[in-house]
Formats: structure tokens, C-alpha cells, sequence
């Protein structure tokens, strides 16, 4: 005995639009992850060369401090001159510092060390370079 209302007839699925928009939607994921991973890659590689730069920084005053610290002995008549340091024409006194590619050019002038201010020197110019090369990795089209 069949009954019309127990009787179940399966319609076919079609999948051909779905298959469709799935795989577009694996594909632009796949797409974003890739971007994300490379742009990782390069934030990291930027913050790397961030952190050398700043740790030569510190190093380079670090070794300014020093310096400094070593000319005021000078002055106040602890010590002998530093061999890095030159009394100019105009009566200051300069003190180059190199580490590696860095170089700290400091002039100070010689002064009476106040109450308020126990040093021997008042700071006329603390100036820090470091040496610099383009960099030649991109291929860049120059317009002709």
C-alpha cells in the first residue's frame, strides 16, 4: 500500500552555483592570507632595522656621555685631556666619537660650574651621523 502523503520524491541539488561561489571565496582568502603574511614579513624586517638603528643610537650616546664626563674631569683639573679632544682657536673644546659607522661630534665651552649646575661646560653643538647607502635592491624605471 502507497499513500500519497508518506510518499517522499528527492528533487536534485543543484550545486553548480554554489561549487562556484565557494571556490571564488577560497581563492580571495587564500589572496588575503598571502598579503598578510608578506606584509608581516615586512613589518618585521622594518622594525629590525628600527631596533639596530636605535641600539647604535644608544651606543653612540652612551660613549657622548662618557666623553663629556671625561672633559669635565679636565676642566675641573682631575685628569689629563682626553686624546679625543682639541681646544679650538676659539677657546672650545671639541670631541669627536666614532663607533662603526656612527660618528658624535660634541663642542662644548669651558665655563664656571655654578651652584645649580655642577659642570665645568656648557654643550654649544651634540651632533650625531651615521654613515648612509641607498639601497640599489629595486629595479625602478627612471622614466626613459
Amino acid at each position: 500500500m502507497n499513500e500519497k502523503g508518506t510518499e517522499f520524491t528527492h528533487r536534485p541539488v543543484r550545486t553548480g552555483a554554489m561549487t562556484l561561489l565557494i571556490t571564488a571565496v577560497l581563492i580571495c582568502l587564500a589572496v588575503l592570507a598571502v598579503l598578510a603574511l608578506a606584509t608581516a614579513q615586512a613589518d618585521l624586517a622594518m622594525a629590525d632595522r628600527a631596533l639596530s638603528g636605535l641600539q647604535s643610537q644608544a651606543q653612540m650616546e652612551s660613549a657622548g656621555q662618557e666623553a663629556l664626563a671625561a672633559m669635565d674631569a679636565y676642566l675641573k683639573g682631575k685628569q689629563e685631556a682626553p686624546a679625543e679632544t682639541v681646544l679650538q682657536e676659539d677657546g672650545t673644546l671639541e670631541t669627536v666619537v666614532t663607533l662603526e659607522d656612527s660618528t658624535l661630534q660634541i663642542v662644548a665651552e669651558p665655563t664656571v660650574p655654578q651652584p645649580d649646575s655642577p659642570a665645568a661646560y656648557r654643550i654649544l653643538a651634540w651632533r650625531l651621523s651615521a654613515g648612509w647607502e641607498p639601497d640599489q635592491t629595486l629595479d625602478l624605471w627612471n622614466g626613459m
